[in-house]
């Protein structure tokens, strides 16, 4: 349950993050920085909770 709560805390924080980018200035122009950090950052913890948790569905499923 814990890990569902974390994953949407994630995708909240990416959406924000996409929200504070600034499309006028160029890809990593100073004043997007922060903001493509943190999107990095949030889609590296949402990838590895999304395979945490198949991970645990594959560990049930081969132990039945």
């Amino acid at each position: 349950m814990i890990k569902y709560l974390i994953l949407s805390l994630c995708l909240i924080v990416l959406g924000i993050n996409v929200f504070y980018y600034d499309f006028n200035y160029a890809l990593l122009s100073a004043e997007n920085r922060i903001s493509l950090i943190g999107m990095l950052a949030t889609s590296c913890a949402a990838l590895l909770i999304i395979i945490f948790i198949l991970s645990e569905k594959v560990g049930k499923i081969n132990k039945d």
